[in-house]
């Protein structure tokens, strides 16, 4: 399946400017064969949710990955991996969100790397912010809202739709690093608007709820997902039994026994007609200027910044995974190339 990463993004000519230069040169360099595709919002308030809309208009890719145009995280790979097998229908590849200090940003910027770096503050990581990977059909189905505009509420309120016709979510253990640039405005830390909280509220309403949050979604979207979520699925290699459950088996997951299976494909939710013909991509927009890939760190760094160093320089998710399992002497002397 193809692979698209869709960044909904507008030019400020500041800061934000220099951090997504840095993001986009690490996807091209860690991730060469999938597609970078910016979104824009018509002018006015910005809205996360017309911008997304925007960015899948330009891509006919399979798998997509709905990233904020300032974080990063090295477990991408295998949200993706989980989307692609038919694991799971929308994923995370992060528990932990690390926001990085104005220094350490530059640091980055400069072509350090970012485990180690000093944090403003690490937090869990909101459901259906920073960083999701989705298969086309849900994105289509379970859209981000338009409606909501500036910052603020749209990531949680996408969550609950997502988890209410889409399912449940899968989630990896790796961090998302955020880099720092100044904050948008809002009402408060949590709040960015009345009117947002409001929208919000008609989310956590309809939470659960598949024909209420199918008729809030219609409000956007002419073809809303039905609702036939997804379960975790399991198979005993010694005895070939199957079982299902509504959330992840961490105890299953453990045995070396039993195995995580796709789930079997829900009848087809949407009545669209089949597309017949790609949709013709736009030109790309016209970005700053990529950064370097990280630099090689020295010996003396922790085990985390060679992890991070060796998973820029690997060519698939095999050796992604390869590399998790490896001591930081043998990511030196497989990565390494100084003396």
């Amino acid at each position: 399946m193809s692979v698209a990463v869709l960044v909904p993004w507008r030019p400020d000519g500041g800061p934000r400017q220099a951090v997504w230069a840095c993001v986009r040169a690490r996807w091209e360099a860690i991730h060469p064969g999938w597609e970078i595709v910016t979104g824009a919002c018509p002018d006015g308030p910005w809205s996360k949710g017309a911008a997304v809309a925007d960015a899948l208009q330009q891509t006919t890719a399979d798998v997509l990955i709905v990233a904020d145009a300032d974080v990063w995280s090295v477990g991408t790979p295998f949200a993706v991996e989980e989307i692609r097998t038919g694991r799971a229908r929308w994923a995370m590849p992060h528990q932990l969100v690390r926001r990085l200090t104005p220094e350490a940003t530059q640091a980055v910027l400069a072509g350090a790397a970012m485990s180690g770096q000093p944090t403003q503050e690490t937090h869990p990581g909101t459901p259906g912010g920073g960083l999701v990977v989705l298969h086309r059909d849900v994105l289509e189905g379970v859209p981000l809202d338009p409606a909501f505009t500036g910052w603020g509420q749209e990531d949680q309120a996408w969550a609950l739709a997502l988890e209410t016709l889409a399912g449940p979510m899968w989630r990896g253990g790796s961090d998302l690093f955020h880099l720092w640039h100044p904050p948008a405005a809002r009402r408060s830390r949590a709040v960015g608007s009345a009117e947002s909280l409001a929208r919000y509220r008609r989310y956590q309403a309809a939470s659960g709820q598949t024909a209420q949050m199918r008729a809030l979604v219609a409000e956007f979207c002419p073809t809303p997902l039905e609702g036939s979520p997804m379960t975790y699925r399991y198979r005993n290699a010694n005895t070939g039994d199957e079982v299902e459950y509504r959330h992840r088996n961490a105890r299953l997951e453990m045995l070396p026994n039993w195995s995580r299976i796709a789930a079997p494909q829900p009848v087809k939710t949407r009545s669209e007609p089949e597309k017949t013909e790609p949709k013709t991509p736009a030109p790309p927009a016209q970005d700053p200027p990529s950064s370097s890939p990280p630099q090689e760190p020295s010996a003396r760094d922790s085990k985390g910044v060679w992890v991070e160093y060796a998973t820029s320089r690997a060519q698939d998710s095999d050796e992604v995974a390869e590399i998790a399992a490896l001591t930081k002497a043998e990511l030196i002397d497989r990565y390494g190339t100084t003396p």
